[in-house]
């Protein structure tokens, strides 16, 4: 569905933060690069799952997956798990490494 390799977008806001110099880049990255987190307290049923599914083959991706810098997966959870049902083998991420662990475990 999308195509191979990384790819590389920038979202410079006119909010950025002046003082952390943030620059968000969405980096397309296959599924088996990323790693969810098992113990992520949020849980998806399968009709969740479905649903999310068929909104990813409806409008494709509009959020990216949220990662940190070791390419474990913050926010995204459901997404991840709806990819395998709507044939998505490569998804949009934002890396977060200006976060701490602590910081990126209450995201």
């Amino acid at each position: 569905m999308y195509s191979k390799g990384k790819r590389q977008a920038s979202l410079k806001s006119p909010q950025r933060h002046a003082k952390s110099g943030l620059d968000l880049k969405v980096v397309y990255r296959r599924l088996d690069e990323l790693k969810c987190n098992p113990t992520n307290p949020r849980r998806h049923s399968n009709k969740q799952i479905r649903q999310i599914a068929d909104s990813l083959e409806a409008f494709g991706f509009v959020v990216p997956v949220m990662i940190d810098r070791d390419d474990n997966v913050i926010a995204g959870h459901g997404r991840m798990l709806a990819c395998p049902l709507a044939g998505v083998t490569e998804v949009p991420t934002l890396c977060l490494d200006h976060l701490t662990r602590a910081q990126a475990r209450r995201s």
